[in-house]
């Protein structure tokens, strides 16, 4: 039963004459309008990526000092 429906849903999947199209929208191709940030100001990018990564790095180490911590070894 459930080969049966799944067989026919790829056949009216195939069959659709138009295919869907994204025309409703439109992205600029400029450089640095593709990013959810600005890139005009070179400082205050560098801080945040610096802060960014800092943070993923810096992560691991602080949860392992906190677990040694509370098991009183530190």
């Amino acid at each position: 039963m459930n080969a049966a429906i799944f067989a026919r849903t790829g056949i009216r999947a195939g069959a659709r004459a138009t295919p869907m199209r994204s025309g409703a929208y439109h992205w600029t191709n400029e450089n640095g309008k593709n990013f959810p940030f600005s890139t005009k100001n070179k400082p205050a990018l560098a801080f945040g990526v610096t802060a960014y990564l800092g943070t993923g790095f810096a992560l691991p180490f602080v949860a392992g000092y906190w677990q040694a911590y509370k098991a009183g070894r530190v």
